[in-house]
């Protein structure tokens, strides 16, 4: 193949990614932010539309959970009185966001209160009509861990093909039978990789 034609290949498969399907707006996924410098990851992440939960529910689908008061210490996203609180088997799917060349990383900072089982945070993967191309359990946060607010673990995605995915999202769900996990301040590095 020559380098003429791989070159148009991998552009197309660019534009495939960032071009937004018809009747739809191009998902936002610029910034470059360090929020969690301050713990020793200086990745760029991006910020997306009410990722801390500032704006109530909006752009969230929440399932017995809820936007209550408490903001991370560190306010690494600007002032802010609100987190998101997932009372046992709740779950919770951020808006979509989109995927650069790799697939993206996502980090957050969260805070069991009481809960007996552990948040579990999935990535799904859309392709360009919405149809589902991939679900990744990719981790799964101990209450013993996060007994006051943390950051948290990496939540790093490899399964994304550029072709074929054209949007992200990030799904909770807690595991436990009592207490609660709250979240809040959730960023995604749309490389998911160490600067």
């Amino acid at each position: 193949m020559s380098k003429r034609i791989l070159v148009v290949l991998v552009a197309a498969a660019a534009a495939a990614i960032v071009a937004a399907p018809a009747g739809q707006a191009a998902l936002a996924c610029n910034g470059s932010l360090q929020p969690f410098a301050q713990f020793g990851d200086y990745n760029h992440y991006f910020a997306f539309a009410n990722n801390g939960f500032e704006s109530g529910a909006t752009g969230w689908k929440l399932a017995n959970a809820t936007v209550d008061s408490g903001n991370e210490p560190w306010f690494v996203n600007g002032a802010g009185s609100s987190s998101l609180a997932v009372g046992p088997g709740g779950s919770a799917a951020s808006p979509k966001v989109c995927t650069a060349l790799n697939a993206p990383g996502w980090r957050m900072f969260a805070h069991s209160n009481g809960a007996n089982g552990p948040l579990v945070a999935q990535i799904v993967f859309y392709g360009l009509l919405g149809n589902v191309t991939g679900i990744l359990n990719v981790a799964t946060f101990q209450p013993s861990g996060y007994g006051r607010w943390q950051p948290s673990a990496d939540v790093p995605s490899i399964l994304s093909l550029p072709i074929l995915t054209y949007a992200a999202q990030l799904r909770l769900t807690s595991t436990a039978t009592s207490g609660t996990w709250q979240v809040d301040d959730v960023f995604v590095d749309p490389f998911g990789m160490q600067a």
